[in-house]
């Protein structure tokens, strides 16, 4: 299979590409340091070697330990007993792809939303519009818009994970139905829609479009823009 997707990545879209050491976002790289570390670590240790600021690394790391990914190992004493460093540990690796949480555990609204939107691709197996991903996506907790269901779609189509089916027709009003191909269906992970419409997978740790070309370099150099979010954690 992997020699297929690696076909397949030289041969779908014209906007296809692949990068070996694609752009990290800082919560990202914090999260691979704790699976590095994963038996005994600090705030400080992941902080550095994630290139985070500590505030931001702190405000991620409450929000792992209120989802229940890390626990406290213990403390170490430090400057007496007035001080005390805290040491944690991982206890719910759930693999590469960083979880999306708030500060008090809950999970982002737009991972949720992508991931269904994943799942309800993967196990279809059928070609499916925009109203049907919509509605098939939606739950009790979030509501899925038949306008991020149809750019969810055309991205992931512009990717190479799709094909079309059925082209959208205008005069009907009917919309274009995609469905996942075989060979892309890569993992239970989401394929995350990054900023300037690039799509990283984090099942084959690469990224697999962009919809400007000319950004190849800058994201081997890590050199992307980054969003207000993102230079606040940096």
């Amino acid at each position: 299979m992997d020699a297929v997707i690696k076909t397949l990545n030289l041969s779908q879209g014209k906007k296809l590409m692949n990068a070996s050491i694609p752009h990290q976002k800082p919560r990202q790289r914090v999260w691979l340091a704790i699976r590095k570390w994963k038996d005994d670590f600090t705030l400080i240790q992941v902080a550095e070697e994630g290139s985070m600021k500590e505030d931001s690394t702190r405000d991620y790391l409450t929000g792992l330990l209120n989802a229940g990914y890390i626990e406290v190992a213990y403390e170490e004493p430090i400057m007496g007993k007035r001080v005390k460093r805290i040491h944690y540990k991982l206890v719910r690796d759930v693999g590469y792809n960083a979880p999306a949480v708030k500060r008090d555990g809950t999970e982002t609204t737009p991972a949720c939303i992508n991931k269904a939107m994943w799942n309800t691709l993967r196990i279809l197996k059928r070609a499916i519009n925009a109203d049907e991903l919509a509605s098939l996506s939606s739950n009790d907790l979030f509501n899925v818009s038949v306008h991020t269901a149809n750019t969810y779609l055309q991205i992931l189509n512009e990717a190479g994970y799709l094909k079309l089916v059925q082209p959208a027709i205008n005069m009907t009003g009917k919309k274009a139905k995609y469905q996942l191909l075989e060979c892309m269906n890569t993992g239970p992970d989401s394929p995350q829609i990054q900023r300037a419409k690039q799509v990283f997978d984090p099942n084959t740790n690469q990224l697999m479009y962009s919809e400007r070309p000319e950004l190849e370099e800058e994201i081997k150099h890590g050199t992307l823009l980054l969003t207000q979010e993102e230079i606040d954690d940096e």
